[in-house]
């Protein structure tokens, strides 16, 4: 029986990524379509892609800091994985995703609040 937590085991799925070197866009590119093709046929629904979607995100904000606003930073993450993934109900989802700069500006606003 594995004891580990969701947070080790995400871990090491990261130092493994990592050392493989599958942390490159064409990859989420070829794990998006697989995701599409797969909604169109059937064979994932919308939770099944909800839970890759955590599964990124788990990922992702184990690499971003602590700091005060990482609630902000899964929230906006949350959204743009949303944009990206596909929907059972069209199984794809256009919806503009915007760029990093996008991003800081939009937690830098965030900050701006609650200061």
């Amino acid at each position: 029986m594995d004891c580990k937590t969701d947070t080790e085991q995400a871990r090491e799925l990261h130092n493994t990524l990592e050392f493989i070197g599958l942390r490159a866009q064409a990859t989420t590119v070829g794990l998006l379509q697989l995701c599409t093709e797969l909604v169109r046929a059937g064979v994932l629904d919308d939770a099944a892609i909800q839970r890759i979607k955590d599964a990124i995100r788990m990922e992702l904000t184990l690499t971003h800091s602590r700091g005060h606003y990482r609630s902000e930073f899964e929230e906006t993450l949350r959204q743009r994985l949303d944009a990206i993934f596909p929907r059972g109900d069209d199984a794809r989802r256009e919806a503009p995703v915007g760029d990093l700069h996008d991003l800081q500006a939009a937690l830098d606003s965030d900050r701006d609040k609650t200061s």
